[in-house]
């Protein structure tokens, strides 16, 4: 949770998650972000949300599969392997799912900034720059063609005189990605959790120059602010790891594009295209089984909007950075779940906050966890 929440009064906040579940496309018939219709792929939705968190790839995909109805996990990894989204550190070092045409945009922005905050891990570990570049041109062969494995690419780093003991493996593969050198692309054969490292120039395809800091940064404002809106600034900054100054100025040169509206002593940003959507939405007292990780609740700094305070400890049970799957209705957060077992023996259990007041809410619940099994089995 944000050390302080904004002070909305209850129809405000109401207003505010009702209108962010619109924009991220949690809606029945209301598209993602400002798009003139609803996605029919995986690579729409991702596109238009601009990055979807995928630390936990499975939930990553449930992310993507929430909010593309009639949608299978074979979907998302169909998309992983044409191409058409790709999976890399992003911004705050947390992997995500984007499109493949943010790639460089992205890695301009925040690149440089996760480079700085990892210096005094790479400093404890030994990785210098000449390391980072001599193993990036590692990469660049190894995963060129077929692509490779997390094991197989470590065995080529190892091969070339690097140390991979420890957490150090793992770093160099982190530096090599903010490189731009490489991007996780296809699933690992008979995995369902690893993928496959792609070589960037034969993945993506780069051959445009990298694009300005400056623009792109509106780029990735812009679009955070179509796609999550109506949100902070602060908001805007976290989600991309940046500075605040820079990211209001990106803001204010949109300000006709992406309007303000002043509430608890802030301003929310919104696309001028959802300005109609503060009287009402139909469809959002539905309820909705979110992954863990989601960016309805992690796409902002301040949560409190979805996520009363006295139920944060359910959802984040330790404050150990792990987030629990959630139940939502109404734009706010009234449950948590959780799967057991796998395959054909997989199955979902849900605990709410308070309990069902009617078999229809119950019922509501138990449709909104067999979406997903049904997504996973397909």
């Amino acid at each position: 949770m944000a050390p302080h929440p904004i002070k909305l009064s209850s129809p405000q906040r109401t207003a505010v998650a009702r209108m962010r579940l619109a924009a991220q496309g949690l809606l029945p018939r209301i598209p993602v972000a400002t798009m003139a219709a609803g996605a029919s792929s995986p690579a729409d939705v991702v596109s238009a949300m601009g990055m979807v968190q995928a630390q936990d790839l499975p939930q990553g995909c449930w992310a993507v599969g929430v909010r593309l109805p009639g949608s299978g996990l074979g979907d998302i990894h169909a998309a992983l392997a044409d191409g058409s989204v790709i999976r890399c550190w992003g911004a705050r070092g947390t992997l995500m799912l984007i499109a493949p045409a943010l790639h460089a945009a992205l890695l301009s922005v925040t690149g440089p900034r996760m480079d700085s905050s990892m210096a005094a891990t790479r400093a404890a570990e030994g990785i210098t720059e000449a390391e980072i570049a001599r193993l990036a041109d590692v990469a660049r062969e190894r995963c060129s063609g077929a692509g490779a494995t997390r094991a197989q690419l470590l065995a080529a780093f190892e091969q070339a005189g690097s140390s991979i003991a420890g957490q150090r493996g793992y770093h160099l593969i982190v530096a090599v990605s903010l490189r731009g050198v490489i991007v996780q692309g296809p699933m690992e054969p008979g995995s369902n959790t690893r993928q496959l490292f792609m070589a960037t120039n034969q993945w993506i395809g780069r051959s445009e120059p990298a694009p300005d800091p400056e623009e792109a940064l509106r780029l990735l404002a812009g679009t955070y602010i179509r796609s999550h809106g109506p949100t902070t600034a602060a908001d805007c900054a976290w989600w991309l790891g940046m500075p605040l100054v820079p990211v209001r100025g990106a803001l204010a040169a949109q300000q006709r594009q992406l309007p303000g509206r002043s509430l608890g002593g802030e301003v929310f940003h919104f696309a001028e295209e959802h300005s109609n959507r503060w009287a009402s939405l139909h469809g959002a007292r539905r309820i909705l089984a979110l992954p863990g990780f989601d960016e309805f609740l992690l796409g902002y700094k301040d949560r409190s909007a979805a996520l009363a305070p006295e139920h944060a400890q359910a959802v984040t049970p330790g404050k150990n950075g792990i987030f629990l799957r959630t139940l939502v209705s109404s734009g706010h957060v009234v449950g948590t779940w959780a799967v057991e077992g796998s395959g054909r023996t997989l199955r979902a259990r849900s605990t709410v906050f308070e309990p069902a007041h009617s078999s229809r809410t119950e019922a509501a619940i138990r449709h909104a966890l067999q979406a997903y099994l049904e997504f996973m089995a397909s």
